[in-house]
């Protein structure tokens, strides 16, 4: 990934932003159909505002596609062993395009069934979280989704990496869009460690450890390192019950998983999402959480999971440079 420092920026409207991906990931030998997938993906997370895993993000699977790590020409493979379980195969591919090969079935099952869950495995790494749940919420659904990542983080206190930074998102349908968060279990994403390390700056107390298992704010001994978990064991805790869901589908654990951003081979790791019909128990579910989100607004002033939709984003100069080489 390029580094991008303070710069100038320019501006790019959604449509042209969207173009430029596509053909990025096209010029890196991807298929019309993950081209599509992924680029939506990214530039869902630039237009919140989730930089960091949007355009950023998009050169760790343009450098994927090209080294073989990514199977551009992936064909998804769905199977539906029960009516509210669905599984993809995702061929060695992107969790976006494995997720857009099952979002209608899996959608309508929950719909009609009141919940279902989704998963995927034998993919790459799954990007941010937020566009899954999103989607599903843009639908009616409540949704969850966490994923697991090759092993870069520490479990209650060891030295060495037992797991991934494993994030997880939770979104409900709201009449002025969906609320969502999404967040890793890590005390800080991993990318923000490699900015930080790019750009030859120390990081906080809290977020990681040197490979001798010591606490460090060398960023660039950090990556040789590992991630600490937020809240220490409780963290912990969070962070493993997301691979054990994640891999439910036979993705593979985090420390049996090769780096994402080097070598041949995929990581390989797991995905889950569960959908849960916002109407299933109560129909007035929905317009009751907006009015105690209003509620808790109006009396704390905190705006539980609102999001920005930009329809103009700025991306750094270099980076845009970048880009547009690749494409």
């Amino acid at each position: 990934m390029p580094e991008t420092p303070d710069a100038t920026t320019v501006s790019l409207t959604i449509p042209e932003l969207r173009e430029l991906c596509i053909a990025a990931i096209t010029a890196a030998g991807g298929s019309p159909a993950l081209a599509q997938s992924l680029a939506e993906a990214t530039v869902a997370a630039e237009r919140r505002g989730k930089t960091a895993v949007g355009t950023a993000h998009l050169f760790d699977y343009l450098d994927g596609l090209e080294a073989g790590r990514i199977n551009g020409q992936a064909q998804p493979k769905v199977t539906n062993k029960l009516p509210a379980a669905h599984h993809v195969d995702a061929d060695r591919g992107t969790a976006q395009l494995a997720f857009d090969a099952a979002f209608d079935d899996f959608a309508s099952s929950a719909e009609s069934l009141g919940i279902s869950v989704l998963n995927i495995a034998n993919a790459f790494t799954a990007g941010e979280l937020g566009c899954y749940t999103t989607r599903l919420a843009e639908r009616g659904l409540v949704a969850f989704a966490g994923a697991n990542s090759p092993a870069l983080m520490s479990l209650f206190g060891t030295p060495g990496s037992a797991t991934g930074t494993n994030p997880f998102s939770f979104a409900v349908p709201h009449n002025g869009g969906p609320r969502m968060f999404d967040q890793a279990t890590s005390a800080t994403a991993w990318v923000n460690v490699r900015n930080a390390a790019d750009r030859g700056e120390t990081i906080p107390d809290g977020w990681a450890l040197a490979p001798d298992g010591a606490a460090t704010n060398d960023a660039g001994a950090a990556l040789a390192g590992s991630l600490l978990p937020f809240g220490g064991v409780k963290g912990s805790n969070v962070a493993l019950m997301i691979e054990l869901l994640a891999v439910h589908g036979g993705g593979r654990f985090s420390v049996d998983a090769p780096a994402f951003d080097s070598g041949q081979e995929s990581p390989g790791t797991g995905l889950f999402v569960i959908a849960i019909a916002a109407d299933a128990f109560d129909p007035g579910y929905s317009q009751r959480v907006a009015e105690h989100l209003d509620r808790l607004h109006a009396r704390f002033g905190f705006d539980f999971g609102r999001k920005r939709s930009l329809e103009v984003v700025e991306l750094p100069e270099e980076l845009h440079s970048v880009l547009l080489s690749r494409a």
